[in-house]
């Protein structure tokens, strides 16, 4: 019940566990029907809900598309009165199945009075309950018997004999189309020339769709949805998670093919149920899926309720661990955020293998699930077995740098092909993530210590950044992207985005993307220092100065080298800064002082 929402929440606030977003399951339902909470164990749900936001947390709820045939039961009742449900092709009323509640109809998302009456029915429970996402889930749509069954029976097959099945170009189970879902004869109101055949694979992506557009144009909000079924072109409208999974080895490292899959898909939010759903994790499971889950491009530990609790707080190391990587997270918070919007911009994919990135490596084949890219410039290397302490792990032949340590582990070698394993800690007891940044980019990142302040991703907009700058060749590219974060301003090109390109002489930074005369007025659009790794000759940096573009004055820098990672260091002076908008050049060669 809420009591035990809020007993999360509490235990989380107080060990100082970071948690940005709390969903809830279909658990907050009466008899499991959308729409209704249960007065018994959820009644205080909507003041929770509301205290919870006012801390900046996210709220997000799990709804279905089957309502309960129930002449009692409002949106049913409003549902038949707008012919909103799909039909049975047998009766010509509304085709009955079997979901959560029992005996449903299922909402016509291809008709357009019934996306008028779904919008009807998300504005008046948000009226009620301020949810901030959705989850839809069900959505294939799921159905506990075969086709139809309005008296319990089993669905006859009117009209698509059963060997129908074993002629279609792809059928791999050989089972009807009709198991566990609903008929293939149903039809349509608005469309009744093509059955539910012609339809069926649309029906999740055209309830994520009007479900988007409520957030749109109702909340005046970008959407935040989840939906269990996709299609190409959902991403342009919810995210995804990989279902419900397994709490073991082996289904942690399958997470990374199904991400890697629905990147490809163009749905770039998603993410596996991070510890797993289904069975008991152990405390080191869940650590090493934590320190996995922090690079997942959506993070959401989530688990049955047959299953034990796997929040942070149930174990000493598994809590040290989480914090560690969840901080981690925050830290990335900024070059997370423009690798996805990068990616909602201009396509790509921004969690793939390594092979995309260097095509011509076959030895990338063998190690495809072992490593990733995750947005442009870093590749992490999760554990993904037991008892594991040291690791051969492979690198292409390329300049790679240790985001950790700064220092470079491995230097281009033009005469080579191939790349080679490098051994890599990964002690449990020492909390090691190995993530290492690609030469050629420029990583926006902020300091671990601000980050440990923080239980709230969105409190790292008040902290500035650093520029952590790799070079490959002397040179490196990277972005940097601003905007509300919370409503479709970006379309009218309310936003920025910053092109950092670095050669030999130094950085110069361009807006590429928005417009000029929107503003950002965030600490994190600051930058308290750059970094430029892998420095051989510190000797031919004398000094180094800034250009600032909007007065057009040159400004002198502090820098410092650091020879036990060949770092230098560069900080403004006292009473001056470094922002993304004012900086058109950083000179460190080549200049005269």
């Amino acid at each position: 019940g809420i009591d035990q929402v809020e007993y999360v929440v509490d235990r989380f606030e107080s060990e100082h566990i970071p948690l940005d977003g709390v969903w809830i399951d279909k658990d907050y339902m009466a008899d499991e029907r959308d729409f209704l909470i249960d007065r018994k164990n959820w009644l205080r749900l909507p003041i929770v809900v509301d205290e919870l936001r006012k801390k900046d947390y996210k709220f997000v709820l799990l709804i279905d598309p089957a309502l309960a045939i129930d002449d009692g039961y409002p949106p049913y009742v409003q549902g038949l009165a707008k012919h909103a449900y799909v039909i049975s092709s047998f009766t010509n009323e509304p085709l009955v199945g079997v979901s959560w509640p029992g005996y449903s109809v299922y909402i016509d998302f291809v008709q357009p009075t019934a996306l008028r009456f779904w919008e009807d029915c998300l504005r008046d429970f948000h009226s009620t309950v301020k949810f901030d996402g959705l989850w839809l889930d069900m959505n294939e749509p799921s159905n506990f018997c075969d086709g139809e069954c309005p008296d319990g029976l089993h669905y006859q097959y009117y009209n698509f004999p059963l060997d129908f099945y074993d002629d279609l170009y792809y059928n791999p189970t050989h089972r009807p189309l009709e198991h566990k879902t609903i008929s293939m004869e149903a039809l349509h109101k608005s469309d009744k020339s093509q059955p539910e055949f012609n339809y069926h694979s649309l029906y999740g992506l055209l309830q994520s769709k009007a479900t988007a557009a409520f957030f749109i144009d109702k909340l005046k909000m970008r959407p935040l949805v989840l939906s269990s079924s996709t299609f190409p072109g959902s991403g342009r409208y919810v995210g995804h998670w990989v279902g419900d999974n397994y709490s073991n080895w082996d289904w942690m490292k399958l997470s990374l093919s199904n991400i890697f899959n629905f990147q490809l898909f163009g749905i770039p939010f998603v993410g596996a149920d991070v510890c797993g759903f289904n069975g008991n994790a152990t405390a080191t499971l869940c650590s090493r899926w934590m320190q996995l889950g922090a690079f997942y491009p959506m993070m959401r530990n989530h688990n049955s309720r047959l299953s034990r609790s796997q929040e942070p707080y149930v174990d000493e190391k598994l809590k040290s661990v989480s914090k560690k990587a969840i901080r981690t997270r925050y830290t990335l918070s900024r070059y997370i955020y423009t690798s996805h919007m990068r990616t909602v911009l201009h396509g790509g994919l921004y969690f793939k293998p390594l092979l995309f990135d260097f095509p011509s490596d076959i030895t990338l084949y063998s190690v495809l699930e072992a490593t990733f890219m995750f947005g442009p410039a870093l590749k992490v290397t999760p554990v993904l077995e037991d008892r594991i302490v040291v690791m051969d792990a492979y690198f292409p032949n390329w300049d790679w740098y240790d985001l950790n340590t700064l220092k470079q582990i491995m230097k281009f070698d033009a005469a080579e092909v191939k790349g080679k394993n490098i051994s890599l800690s990964t002690s449990l007891l020492a909390e090691v993530m190995n993530v290492h940044v690609k030469g050629g980019s420029v990583v926006v990142q902020s300091d671990f210590m601000a980050a440990e302040q923080e239980t709230k991703i969105v409190k790292m907009k008040d902290h500035p950044v650093e520029l952590i700058i790799a070079p490959h060749e002397e040179s490196a590219v990277g972005f940097a992207y601003f905007d509300d974060d919370e409503t479709m301003d970006y379309k009218q090109g309310k936003y920025w985005e910053f092109e950092m390109k670095v050669n030999r002489t130094g950085l110069r930074v361009e807006l590429v993307g928005g417009s000029e005369t929107w503003k950002y007025n965030r600490a994190d659009e600051t930058i308290a220092c750059i970094k430029l790794l892998g420095v051989e000759r510190p000797e031919k940096i004398k000094c180094v100065k800034m250009h600032n573009k909007t007065d057009n004055s040159i400004t002198s820098l502090k820098h410092e080298y650091r020879a036990s990672n060949k770092l230098l260091l560069i900080t403004a002076e006292e009473g001056k800064d470094m922002r993304f908008s004012n900086i058109d050049t950083v000179f460190w060669r080549d200049i005269v002082c």
